[in-house]
């Protein structure tokens, strides 16, 4: 964290079998009537088991009315919370209206033991049987737990192993259940999970229901504001799924009971007011509303942008993917993001490229996004956030996407795959494979189609042959000159000046590295980082990024003065040696994000995690994110995220790194426990500590476009 000084497309075709077919929706009433809530809660986790409890307890606070009954199957687990019961089978409750926030006492249907909430026969069963238990004129059906997209979630570890709902096996249970029920569709489905507001999500439940609510981003473990929004339609039941929507976009945290009760936030954000946990405790939260019959429209104008994107420099289309608005990336806590705001994207698109056919397209897909998204927030730490995303990774993880595993994108997404020619671009730009601009399908995003569940030939014509060579067109063509320094010995009072030459026009960011020779065995201790400075800085949207230039050598010089950073909880006894990586550019310094990766402990019931604790350029920390990897124990080889909220006694301990030459010559990395901080009153800070005397690797690394690096050391010895 050291500061750092440098000196319309024509012509396009396809397939839409129905177009002159009036929509079913059309003849179905907007609103009044009764209304059937259907909370499908997974609560086999050991982490977010507590807060799912306390969400069905506070909707118990609405409870259910003649006109709205809202009706609950959760699956908890197994020797974790132990509170409300301590139960861990399945069971189905008729939520009654109850102020206990500890215990739910609504009125138990059923105890069905245990059940795996993995398998789409158990949503179809559980939707099924409510929607003939309790008829309605409206259906809404909210699925909670851990969301990753388009791979998929609802992971069901106790005992299920190996159990998760792919986005695919949801959209064939929506379709099964409406179709089997005759309910015509769902008012609205809610997905109360991590990143579930993509593009390939609302297509895949767009036939299905009129409204859909999730989020683009991890959402904080408080979960929705049930009871406010339950209460919005219990006192007008004429309201429509849009009104519905929009209620529980605009309750979304700021109104969450765990917020304004003040007992519970005084245990869970001790010292915080209720503005301050809103504004500050989750301010990378998004959450939105989507008009689902505006899908089809969007597929089309994307596909018309995508078409138009492939007769253009990709150069300049990696350079838009890799400055635009992302999300948590679901490959590793050390990836790079493939989640983008579509929006946002398009815009970093229209500020590069001057395309006629580019631009028209880009604007069709605007204006089209704009009356799609009927509600939306967003958190100051998303400010690019426009309420739906979308899949752009770098070629490593195309690579990894389109082989035709269990992870394979396209099958994953067969609906949107077949409408969209969005996959097809993804091979284009990666591959060059030319797009076959009339391979789509737009009705099958409609409800005309939605009992169609084979979509094998649109997700297989957008693979790759095999053996095709995957290239970042973002990837390459940088230099780093060698390093040149003021000083090779310099005592913990002085500065020594680096300077390199730095050059390409593929140069995403700049970061210094600072390592610490580890004598006893010859490796080297991750010790420092940071962003360089180009010394001009754009912006999108709110979005900030490095400008270096079109390939021409830029000049650096970069002062280190010898310090090292510790994470500290005001006692000075208590500091820990921490080594802090930027994730995050923001417009100047202090609105850069650093992160510290290690692992989080629960002091109440025993949960460990990976995680990632972050820190603003200030030294405050912002932010704590857990991460399981789900492809240790599941058929998923990807993990999902989590926002912690630690509680005092939670412990966290910090990851060190090492490069080892142990088994490689050339150097390998390894990670072992380092300092453990224990959460408390006191906010944990980054403080800054004088770096100890001995031999230091200190140098720039240069990432590209497509998320590869370049390195460049010298050597600095720090005198007593």
């Amino acid at each position: 964290m050291a500061s750092i000084v440098v000196g319309l497309v024509m012509g396009l075709g396809g397939r839409d079998e129905s177009p002159d077919t009036p929509d079913k929706y059309s003849a179905m009433p907007s609103g009044g009537g009764s209304w059937l809530v259907m909370i499908y809660s997974d609560a086999e986790d050991d982490e977010l088991e507590r807060d799912m409890c306390l969400d069905l307890n506070e909707a118990e606070l609405a409870g259910s009315t003649d006109q709205v009954k809202v009706v609950a199957q959760i699956d908890r687990y197994a020797g974790a919370y132990a509170g409300d019961g301590d139960v861990s089978s399945a069971r189905r409750y008729l939520l009654v209206s109850d102020s206990d926030l500890d215990s739910l006492n609504s009125e138990l249907l059923a105890d069905l033991g245990e059940v795996d909430m993995g398998d789409p026969q158990t949503l179809y069963d559980f939707a099924t049987w409510a929607i003939a238990a309790y008829p309605a004129d409206h259906y809404v059906l909210i699925l909670s737990d851990h969301g990753m997209g388009w791979a998929g979630g609802w992971f069901d570890d106790d005992p299920y192993r190996h159990s998760g709902l792919s986005m695919q096996q949801i959209d064939s249970a929506l379709g099964s259940i409406v179709t089997d029920t005759g309910i015509d569709a769902f008012e609205l489905v809610g997905f109360d999970a991590c990143l579930m507001a993509q593009l390939e999500v609302m297509s895949a439940v767009a036939p299905h229901a009129r409204y859909a609510v999730a989020s683009e981003e991890t959402e904080p473990s408080l979960g929705w504001s049930y009871s406010v929004f339950l209460e919005t339609l219990m006192a007008d039941t004429s309201i429509s799924g849009r009104e519905l929507g929009q209620a529980i976009v605009d309750s979304y945290l700021e109104q969450d009971v765990a917020v304004l009760d003040e007992g519970l936030r005084g245990a869970r954000f001790p010292g915080n007011s209720a503005e301050d946990v809103a504004s500050e405790v989750v301010r990378p939260y998004t959450l939105s509303a989507v008009d689902l019959s505006q899908i089809r429209d969007l597929d089309e104008a994307l596909n018309k942008l995508a078409v138009a994107l492939s007769s253009v420099d990709q150069q300049a289309v990696a350079e838009a993917r890799r400055f635009s608005q992302s999300y948590t990336s679901i490959w590793g806590q050390k990836e790079p993001p493939s989640f983008l705001d579509l929006g946002h994207f398009v815009a970093s698109v229209l500020e590069r490229i001057e395309d006629e056919a580019v631009s028209a397209a880009g604007r069709q897909v605007q204006e089209v996004l704009a009356r799609a998204v009927v509600a939306e927030k967003h958190g100051d730490m998303r400010p690019g956030s426009s309420g739906v995303s979308i899949y752009f990774p770098n070629s490593t993880h195309y690579s990894a996407s389109f082989g035709g595993t269990v992870l394979d994108y396209p099958s994953s997404v067969g609906r949107f795959a077949t409408a969209s020619l969005w996959d097809d671009f993804l091979t284009f730009h990666y591959t060059g494979k030319p797009i076959d601009t009339s391979a789509f399908d737009l009705s099958v995003v409609t409800p005309a189609l939605a009992e169609v569940t084979d979509f094998s030939e649109g997700a297989e014509g957008s693979a790759p042959a095999s053996g095709t060579e995957v290239v970042g067109p973002g990837s390459g063509g940088v230099a780093i000159a060698p390093i040149s320094v003021s000083a090779e010995r310099i005592s913990a009072d002085d500065t020594v000046i680096l300077s390199t030459g730095i050059s390409g026009s593929n140069i995403a960011y700049v970061y210094y590295y600072v390592a610490y020779f580890w004598e006893e065995d010859g490796s080297y201790l991750s010790a420092d980082g940071g962003y360089l400075e180009p010394g001009y800085v754009k912006e999108v949207g709110g979005v900030y990024y490095p400008e270096w230039g079109d390939g021409e050598t830029v000049d650096v010089e970069a002062p280190w003065t010898p310090a090292l950073y510790a994470i500290s909880d005001g006692d000075v006894d208590n500091d820990q040696f921490a080594f802090l990586w930027p994730i995050e550019y923001g417009a100047e310094r202090a609105g850069d994000i650093y992160a510290v990766y290690g692992t989080y402990t629960s002091a109440d019931t025993g949960f460990t995690t990976e995680a990632e604790m972050e820190f603003n350029g200030e030294g405050d920390m912002v932010g704590l994110w857990g991460y399981d990897a789900e492809g240790e124990t599941s058929i998923m080889s990807v993990g999902t995220w989590h926002e912690l909220i630690p509680q005092p006694g939670d412990t966290f301990t910090i990851e060190l790194t090492f490069l080892e030459f142990d088994e490689d010559p050339d150097g390998a990395y390894a990670y072992y426990d380092g300092g453990v901080m224990t959460f408390g009153e006191t906010p944990l800070t980054i403080v800054q500590e004088t770096a100890p005397p001995g031999d230091y690797v200190i140098g720039f690394i240069v990432e590209d476009l497509d998320g590869r690096t370049i390195e460049e050391y010298s050597f600095v010895t720090v005198t007593e």
